[in-house]
């Protein structure tokens, strides 16, 4: 369901409910690095695009956004809602033929956007 993006750094408060909920989400590949990171990729691609999870003691939104393409905004925000995270901003046009955006929160307060071409 996920595409790749670029190597992308989030905070965590708990990386075993981060890799299920992305896993589930986006299935997403995880790997434990060291004790307090979590690397991520999105494709199976070694050379695709990736990055990691630092565990952290507060997560502070709105520092980290990026986008993920996705088939269905819709669905995709439900999902996630389903995971225990929330859908934020609805499926909207971008305008200009350049398809649509929409966002949520992870269960730890990430704000994650979403893009898809319908």
């Amino acid at each position: 369901m996920g595409r790749t993006i670029n190597h992308i750094e989030l905070a965590s408060k708990d990386l075993t409910e981060t890799k299920k909920f992305y896993s589930r989400l986006f299935g997403w590949k995880f790997e434990q690095f060291g004790d307090g990171y979590m690397m991520f990729r999105t494709t199976p691609k070694t050379s695709a695009v990736g990055g990691g999870f630092n565990l952290s003691k507060t997560v502070k939104p709105g520092t980290t956004q990026f986008y993920v393409d996705v088939k269905s905004i819709p669905q995709a925000l439900q999902k996630a809602k389903s995971l225990g995270g929330r859908p934020l901003k609805r499926k909207t046009a971008i305008g200009g033929g350049m398809g649509y955006w929409g966002t949520l929160k992870d269960p730890h307060g990430n704000t994650i956007g979403v893009w898809s071409k319908r």
